[in-house]
């Protein structure tokens, strides 16, 4: 094996690595179990994010890694449908979780509205915050009942595991890109205290901010949508299995 691979999720503290990579003359995808001791794999980076994961995103290089073949999961050429699977569940918990913090960064933003006065008035008589205060609430509902929803259908066995996958990007898509909107306007109700380190909106606004590119990006999920749509319409995708 040989090649390099950026942003391992936890590699600095992981004992073996899932490395998918092209095999054979046909470069199929196909997904290997590689020990991180083995000669030539190099830890080469551990790169300072802008979020604060307890854990590192670190780079690896692989020069002429051997792999037996009890080390190759699932076969040569499935690697793809082995990581759809593990897609389907982590981007269900990325919507989840960003449904969390935003409904933390709301609880916050609404408190900090009720009690802070200014010209006479807490600030959550004026109109333009009670605005932003309804916005938050409505993505905050709407993407609550839809990761439920799909939660759901990924529990029972009749679920088309290839639809599923499209919805998880739905949620994970709609999800992250709500809780964006979601704890910028929460930072922007805060004023300059927003922006302060001390104040936990600041935190969370610089920790969501991945979420729209980790496990894929909003434009890949755009483009999972998009492909389940043209093949099976659109009924398949938007409807709650029966």
């Amino acid at each position: 094996m040989n090649g390099e691979k950026w942003f391992v999720t936890c590699g600095d503290i992981a004992d073996f690595l899932l490395v998918q990579a092209d095999a054979g003359p046909e470069r199929a995808a196909t997904l290997f179990f590689v020990d991180k001791q083995a000669p030539g794999v190099e830890m080469t980076r551990v790169p300072r994010f802008m979020h604060s994961a307890v854990n590192g995103h670190p780079e690896f290089t692989f020069t002429d890694v051997f792999v037996p073949d009890e080390d190759v999961l699932g076969g040569v050429g499935n690697g793809y449908e082995l990581t759809k699977e593990w897609f389907t569940d982590e981007r269900l918990m990325i919507a989840a979780r960003t449904v969390g913090a935003a409904e933390r960064a709301l609880e916050l933003a609404r408190d900090w509205a009720v009690e802070r006065r200014q010209f006479g008035s807490p600030i959550a008589d004026f109109q333009l915050i009670q605005g932003m205060l309804a916005d938050c609430a409505v993505d905050i509902a709407v993407n609550r009942a839809y990761t439920h929803q799909v939660a759901w259908e990924a529990d029972r066995p009749e679920t088309d595991r290839k639809t599923l996958h499209a919805k998880a990007s739905t949620a994970k898509l709609s999800a992250s890109e709500a809780a964006g909107r979601v704890i910028d306007r929460c930072v922007q109700i805060f004023g300059g205290r927003g922006y302060d380190r001390t104040y936990p909106v600041e935190r969370m606004y610089r920790e969501l901010r991945v979420d729209r590119i980790w496990e894929g990006t909003s434009e890949i999920q755009r483009l999972i949508i998009a492909n389940e749509l043209i093949k099976r319409g659109t009924r398949a995708l938007t409807l709650p299995v029966a």
